[in-house]
């Protein structure tokens, strides 16, 4: 297959204005200047005046049950995997072709990823988190496994570990906004918890993603080892700095707060929480950028944020909003995301020998970020596209 014409957004800094990408296969054959003359392809696609760019990866999603309804609990599991499926395949079609799940109940998108792997369902590339850790009675406590001190943490790292799980997901760093009751900047597992679990998941070579919303639980997080912090809303210069020197990222997740605040269809209290958070969350991102923290996409859709899944472009359209340039918004959910879930020598950027993931756009993202929203035209994962609006949103060529 060939896409010849448009204008190649590399992934790792590298733009060519009049390019092409040759695929053979799930692979990437070739990325350089358009070619003139005729070649023989199985297909070619015409990306003239439009851009190409690697797909979308975003590092926190929530697509186990589907999008979130309150009463999620009383649905049947078979009805729930079903529903997480779906959502996970709005993500695909929305851009995303790798995905990680920040966690879901009954160890839903282990299942669903092991359903795309093995070829009975379609959908994104996905890394799995299981139910996820927190401590008694903490965050997301109502699916989440609980345990309390070094030892508990461990056992409960290999018993996701045994459910097949690509990454430990720690709920319990910190309260949430969704955390009823709660003080948004609690603490939760101290530094010596948090280490137990990113020492047993760098054994069983696993990820580890932590939720950590207070400016303490962050620094308990960054003295543990951890390679990123997700939301982070409450941080100060000295945390920056920290992170910059340890290289440790952000990921901002301002799609829950920005449907709290603005969009405004939760219950009460989640609003009233948010608005609390809104103004510092900002500030922390702002400030983070201005320090040289390396910014990661996640968007942090499904679960109870009301976003829903296949919005994922929302959040760069967030931190663009906040401050940070489209260029590298896209960077932050292409290269960059790569990097930090170690996928980076697979996907992430268009080169020759990586995996065909890729996007065409109608539309300049490098100056406008909104167009990752509204016009794309085509998905490919893996050489398959998924997605083609031009030829009537046909799937599976």
């Amino acid at each position: 297959m060939l896409i010849t014409g448009g204008t190649v957004v590399c992934g790792d800094g590298e733009i060519i204005p009049h390019g092409e990408v040759v695929i053979e296969g799930s692979r990437i054959v070739r990325v350089g200047d358009a070619r003139s003359g005729r070649r023989r392809h199985d297909r070619v696609i015409d990306a003239s005046g439009r851009f190409v760019l690697p797909g979308l990866i975003d590092t926190h999603v929530h697509f186990g049950g589907g999008d979130y309804d309150p009463l999620w609990e009383s649905v049947p599991l078979g009805l729930q995997a079903l529903r997480s499926l779906e959502a996970a395949q709005r993500s695909l079609l929305a851009g995303c072709t790798t995905v990680r799940s920040a966690g879901a109940q009954n160890h839903l998108d282990v299942d669903v990823r092991d359903a795309i792997r093995t070829g009975v369902a379609w959908g994104p590339r996905v890394l799995a988190s299981g139910r996820g850790i927190t401590h008694t009675g903490g965050h997301a406590h109502e699916f989440a496994i609980e345990a309390d001190g070094p030892g508990e943490i461990r056992k409960a790292v290999r018993s996701l570990v045994g459910r097949g799980v690509d990454s430990i997901k720690l709920f319990g760093v910190s309260a949430g906004v969704a955390t009823a009751g709660a003080d948004i900047g609690a603490e939760g597992f101290g530094a010596e918890e948090i280490a137990a679990a990113v020492n047993e998941a760098s054994r069983l070579h696993r990820l580890v993603q932590v939720h950590s919303i207070g400016l303490q639980a962050t620094r308990n997080a960054i003295s543990a080892g951890v390679l990123a912090v997700d939301h982070g809303h409450f941080l100060d210069e000295e945390i920056c700095s920290t992170m910059v020197e340890r290289n440790v990222c952000l990921v901002p997740t301002f799609g829950p707060t920005y449907y709290y605040t603005e969009v405004r269809v939760a219950e009460p209290w989640r609003i009233a929480r948010s608005d609390q958070v809104r103004p510092a969350h900002i500030e922390s991102f702002k400030l983070a950028l201005a320090t040289g923290v390396r910014i990661v996409m996640g968007s942090d859709l499904g679960y109870a944020s009301r976003m829903k899944n296949g919005e994922n472009a929302l959040e760069l359209a967030q931190m663009v909003k906040h401050g940070m340039e489209p260029e590298d918004a896209v960077y932050s959910a292409t290269h960059r995301a790569a990097e930090l879930l170690g996928l980076a020598s697979h996907v992430g950027s268009l080169r020759p020998g990586k995996l065909a993931d890729l996007l065409v756009v109608d539309g300049d993202p490098l100056l406008d970020i909104g167009v990752l929203s509204t016009k794309i035209c085509l998905v490919m994962r893996e050489g398959v596209v998924y997605r083609e609006d031009d030829s009537g949103n046909t799937f599976f060529q």
